[in-house]
């Protein structure tokens, strides 16, 4: 996909799933993820664990793109019987994985941690955006349309491509300036709708991309882009975001419940030794 349109749901859809997956983190899972993402600031501003969830995607305005394959799987897909071609092998689903077992792994640092997080925090939320998961391949376009990046709406009021118009909500997500507590009230309205039991307990994010895949199939790609069309793709969205914010806490529940339980505290109090030391080192210095 186009570095500049690679970017699943908009900054509020991603502010929404993040705020529907803490709602439903354990107490010891919030102060685990709280810890690694505060680990981040040591380099990048400050965030809460719901700001956070568009830290990825802000990363683009500082030219920073070798992230951009992760944020996708393109599936390819045909109406016409075109040669289809291969699903690169840095993808969303690679991302997930090494992400999860960075996290599981003793070794990494604070830091290196709050950054898989981060990664896991924004993917598992793109995943469940239909376009992230297929390239429609045609004569028309041979290597795929980019997840809808290269089909173009011609005065259409949310969006100028079927990519966009989707990561937009269909219109939902027109503004990016929510308040912290208009994103709680907005994310409860939708888990009321759409509460996490209604969801099966999917732990496999294959199975979550081939949703997406089949919901852009029968649903994405089936035009015109008219009333009825906005309807329905305004419904899915509120679904998919609420299916995103639920396994998402599923998946960080899950990690944090197999982090060895002293080891988060070892760290903290080795790291505050150090600083202990190291501002002794320098009264010590000062006093010669």
């Amino acid at each position: 996909m186009p570095i500049s349109s690679i970017w699943a749901w908009n900054a509020t859809g991603h502010r929404l799933i993040a705020e529907i997956a803490y709602e439903h983190l354990t107490i010891h899972a919030k102060q685990t993820f709280d810890h690694y993402n505060n680990a981040v600031s040591s380099v990048y501003k400050p965030e809460t664990f719901v700001e956070s969830s568009v830290w990825l995607d802000n990363l683009s305005y500082k030219d920073i793109h070798w992230f951009a394959p992760m944020h996708y799987i393109d599936i390819p897909y045909s109406t016409d019987g075109s040669a289809l071609p291969t699903v690169q092998k840095v993808n969303a689903l690679w991302a997930i994985d090494n992400a999860t077992k960075l996290l599981l792994n003793k070794y990494p640092s604070d830091f290196d941690k709050g950054i898989a997080f981060r990664i896991l925090l924004h993917i598992i939320g793109d995943i469940h955006q239909p376009l992230h998961a297929i390239t429609k391949v045609s004569t028309e376009f041979p290597e795929g349309d980019k997840g809808g990046n290269l089909v173009l709406l011609h005065n259409n009021p949310v969006a100028k491509n079927l990519h966009a118009y989707w990561d937009r909500g269909a219109g939902l997500f027109m503004s990016n300036r929510l308040k912290p507590n208009q994103i709680e009230e907005e994310a409860a309205r939708i888990e009321a709708k759409w509460p996490c039991s209604v969801f099966p307990l999917i732990s496999d994010a294959t199975e979550w991309v081939h949703e997406s895949h089949a919901i852009a199939v029968n649903d994405a790609y089936h035009f015109p882009i008219n009333h009825a069309y906005q309807i329905k793709a305004q419904q899915i969205t509120e679904k998919r975001i609420a299916a995103a914010g639920c396994r998402l806490a599923e998946v960080l529940n899950e990690i944090d419940a197999q982090i060895p339980a002293n080891s988060i505290r070892a760290r903290t109090i080795k790291t505050r030794r150090a600083r202990k030391i190291s501002n002794n080192q320098r009264i010590a210095f000062s006093l010669k």
